[in-house]
Formats: C-alpha cells, sequence, structure tokens
C-alpha cells in the first residue's frame, strides 16, 4: 500500500518509479538496476524477507538504498545507506501508517521543490485536468 502510494505520486511528478510488493517483482525489477538507480525500501518491525533480500541485491548492483523502517534494529538499517524512521506503533492492535505516509509526503514536497519550475508545469497540467479532465462524470 505504501509502495504503490509513493509510486503513485513519484510518477505524477514525472519521475521513473516501479513498485515492487511481492517476491517475484522484486526479482524482476532488481535485475535490470544500476548505480545510477535509486531503491527506496520500506518494511517495519523485523522487515519482510522479500523486501530485505530485494535491498540487499539492489546494494550488489550499486544502486543507492534508502530505507524507511520503524526501529533501528530493521536489517534494512544495516543494508541501506540511509534510514529514515516513521513509527508504526499504535494503542489498537493494528499498526498505525500516519507517520511513514507523513514521511512520504514529506519527501514528495521536497522532490516538488527541487525540481520547483518542473513541478508546478506539472500541476498547473493536472488542475486543468481536474476541472475538464475526461476521467470525471459530467451531467
Amino acid at each position: 500500500m505504501l509502495a504503490d502510494y509513493f509510486e503513485y505520486h513519484l510518477v505524477l511528478l514525472d519521475l521513473n518509479a516501479f513498485s515492487a510488493t511481492s517476491g517475484g517483482r522484486i526479482v524482476h525489477l532488481t535485475r535490470s538496476l544500476t548505480k545510477r538507480d535509486l531503491v527506496i525500501a520500506i518494511s517495519f518491525r523485523r522487515g519482510l524477507r522479500q523486501t530485505v533480500e530485494g535491498a540487499e541485491y539492489a546494494r550488489r548492483r550499486g544502486s543507492y538504498c534508502i530505507a524507511i523502517t520503524d526501529t533501528h534494529l530493521s536489517p534494512l538499517t544495516r543494508i541501506c545507506h540511509e534510514t529514515f524512521l516513521a513509527g508504526i506503533e499504535s494503542n489498537s492492535y493494528g499498526a498505525s501508517y500516519a507517520a511513514p505516509i507523513a514521511l512520504i509526503h514529506a519527501i514528495l514536497a521536497g522532490t516538488g521543490q527541487h525540481r520547483q519550475t518542473h513541478t508546478l508545469a506539472i500541476v498547473k497540467e493536472i488542475s486543468e485536468e481536474q476541472r475538464r479532465g475526461s476521467r470525471w462524470y459530467h451531467d
């Protein structure tokens, strides 16, 4: 879910992004990685095996790896070049992904600011599509 959400918004910002949320997709996408690629591995608690192994393979291929996780004890922190921590603890029986979503929003905002002229052109086009686009139902 988080990876797909992140991918959607990176593509919206006109970046080549691919989410890999299954073992097979991770294997196939990491096979073509190079030192020119950035990999963001997202996994929490002990870390899903397929995500951790995908990050290991990406690092061996020379890609720059960033981890988004909730603890310094995550195996991703040992594999990746950089780590961003976003807690998922909750008073409820499940995890809360409010902090990871906020972190993703901060990364997206920073990316948009870094490419401000290009981002503003994209936002203008999106705004026009929201007003007149064929995706929306009209009476």
